[in-house]
């Protein structure tokens, strides 16, 4: 990835995640024994979503079209197509 390329808008998502990296980082190296995953889960739950919403409304600011309520005229149903049958196999 060129980074002299990159838009404001990507250059600030960047430093967002390197943020939350930052924080995983900090939890991981917090944790006591054993408890690792759990410490980095919280911060994920914490800095991760933050940082995917974030990305999501810079998204649909640039957008004015994806604020729109309802489906756009001919887009696929929700689930891609696919019939609400899942998990529906016949059983033995």
């Amino acid at each position: 990835m060129d980074l002299s390329r990159v838009t404001e808008r990507e250059r600030l998502v960047a430093e967002q995640a390197v943020e939350t990296l930052r924080a995983l980082d900090q939890a991981a190296d917090a944790a006591p024994h054993g408890q690792g995953l759990a410490f980095m889960e919280e911060a994920i739950h914490e800095r991760g979503l933050d940082l995917l919403r974030a990305i999501m409304a810079s998204t649909a600011g640039a957008r004015p079209e994806a604020q729109k309520r309802g489906r756009a005229p001919g887009a696929a149903p929700a689930g891609g197509g696919r019939s609400s049958r899942r998990g529906s196999r016949a059983r033995s």
